[in-house]
């Protein structure tokens, strides 16, 4: 004859206390009561598992938290369960997968997941993290499945609006390598920036201005030696218009890249640090060491040209096109970045110097009909000379 159980009342589960062993109370069809020697309380669902018939114990959860009469209801859940030949158990654990993946789903943990796949400069993850928090302020946090073309729109069509073009372009790109990112780790299936292509306009190509009359670069020539600002800014803008290098080489430029012995600056530039790996060998003329050697006791830091409030930071990205406008040279008229046309222009039409050479200075990739790149050093003594000319045209047209 079947032992009969008789179920549990809520007064035996409340009275029930602990004893030198864990012990348990039956409630009956599989529904257990587990009073451990602490006296924690815990239900468990004792059932037969789905085709093997095998003995297995599902944790429901704990008293008095789950009442008597809803550990019930869980138990009737998982009879029903198994009368469709599903493992209540197994079914728990992939709701709670499917939680936890939903929780690292939506685009911001996707994003930080992608992130850390890339070696990017500290400067590099702020602004994308800047371009990240823009994104998500408009669309939400929602998960990577459920982002449509039409909130990529969203996002975009503001900056559109604005004139921002490239601004446009890059945050386009950093969606779609987000989600790229999510379908290939199988949270996606599809990528709606990749619809967006050719949807939004371009705008007018806009080069860095730069002055190529020789009179009036003569003027900026004489505002920049005349200029009563702060002394490292007043050098960094002759030193960047003398070596013509991207305004953040010249802001970050450290002591320990400078082989004065030789009269060179050796450094990757971070534009062509993927493409070629190659380090720029830079020769520098007198008077650009002349400004280096004018730096040495006041700039007693890391960085040759100092930010104006510590001399452990470096100038700020608009320090020093700031100081241009105070001289008079307002940004729709000369800005530093535009010292590399002015030297790009000026070196080939008035010094004559080759293309190749020039853009090999501009540590730009310069190829030969063969695809191959150019090995800058083999250029060195060229390029020595061409440095030194050009410092020596500036001077000429200060005078």
């Amino acid at each position: 004859m079947a032992r009969i159980t008789n179920p549990l009342t809520n007064t035996e589960v409340a009275k029930a206390k602990a004893k030198d062993k864990p012990y348990r109370l039956y409630d009956g069809s599989g529904l257990i009561l587990n009073i451990a020697k602490s006296g924690t309380k815990t239900w468990y669902y004792q059932y037969s598992r789905p085709y093997t018939g095998v003995s297995d114990m599902f944790k429901l959860g704990r008293y008095p938290a789950l009442t008597l009469a809803d550990a019930r209801k869980k138990r009737a859940d998982c009879e029903r369960l198994l009368e469709t030949n599903i493992d209540p158990k197994v079914s728990e654990q992939d709701r709670v997968q499917f939680e936890l993946h939903k929780m690292a789903n939506d685009f911001k943990s996707v994003y930080d997941e992608w992130i850390k796949t890339k070696n990017y400069s500290p400067k590099t993850l702020e602004k994308t993290q800047s371009a990240i928090n823009e994104i998500i302020a408009v669309i939400g946090n929602k998960p990577v499945s459920e982002i449509t073309t039409q909130d990529c729109m969203a996002v975009l069509k503001p900056i559109e609006a604005a004139g921002h073009f490239t601004k446009l372009q890059k945050t386009r790109t950093k969606i779609s390598q987000v989600m790229t990112h999510a379908i290939a780790t199988g949270r996606a299936t599809q990528n709606p920036a990749l619809h967006l292509r050719g949807v939004f306009g371009t705008g007018e190509v806009v080069h860095a201005p730069a002055i190529l009359d020789e009179r009036r670069l003569s003027e900026l020539l004489l505002a920049i030696d005349e200029y009563n600002g702060h002394f490292a800014t007043r050098r960094a803008l002759r030193f960047a218009i003398l070596t013509f290098a991207r305004v953040g080489e010249v802001r970050n430029l450290k002591w320990s890249e400078l082989d004065l012995e030789q009269g060179v600056w050796i450094y990757t530039p971070p534009k062509t640090k993927k493409s070629t790996g190659v380090d720029m060998v830079s020769p520098l003329s007198k008077q650009a060491l002349q400004v280096i050697d004018e730096m040495k006791e006041y700039a007693t830091g890391d960085y040759v040209f100092p930010s104006t409030v510590s001399k452990n930071r470096v100038l700020s990205d608009n320090t020093m096109n700031q100081a241009l406008k105070r001289m008079g040279f307002a940004g729709t008229e000369q800005t530093v970045q535009g010292f590399r046309a002015i030297a790009r222009t000026l070196l080939e039409e008035k010094l004559e110097y080759p293309y190749e050479l020039i853009d090999m200075q501009l540590a730009h990739k310069v190829v030969d009909g063969n695809g191959r790149a150019y090995n800058r050093m083999t250029f060195l003594s060229r390029r020595t000379e061409m440095m030194q000319k050009w410092a020596d045209y500036l001077d000429d047209l200060k005078k």
